[in-house]
């Protein structure tokens, strides 16, 4: 069986997707607690409508600031699988930690990295979660 029918089979309420932080709006005044950036939903990034479609489905939405952030998520919520998008070096990180966990991972690299104003394939992200 493949991992993306693997992390289908799962119900939604026992994923977790991730999202970097650089995915947002230079101009995002979302504040940073425990959990992560809570996302306003400002309208200036893709990441608000994005996560409230994944919540409507049942899935948990974190957007880290890095893969310290989600080695705590992981060892304080129990999912059964994750899809994490990020830069590959952080895709690799995330990957390990899921794997010590034996928590199922799916990843999708970012197509524009940097840091800043990065770039993602929301459709291939939803294709996979949705």
């Amino acid at each position: 069986m493949g991992k993306n029918k693997e992390f289908r089979d799962i119900p939604a309420n026992q994923k977790v997707i991730f999202l970097p932080q650089c995915l947002r709006s230079l101009d995002c005044k979302a504040k940073t607690t425990e959990d992560g950036i809570i996302c306003i939903n400002c309208g200036k990034c893709s990441i608000g409508p994005f996560k409230k479609e994944a919540e409507s489905f049942g899935y948990k939405v974190f957007i880290a600031p890095g893969s310290s952030l989600v080695k705590n998520i992981v060892k304080k919520y129990k999912f059964r699988a994750t899809l994490g998008v990020a830069c590959i070096p952080e895709l690799k990180e995330g990957v390990r930690i899921m794997k010590k966990q034996g928590i199922l991972t799916l990843s999708i690299p970012l197509l524009k990295d940097g840091c800043v104003s990065t770039k993602v394939d929301w459709n291939r992200v939803r294709k996979a979660v949705f």
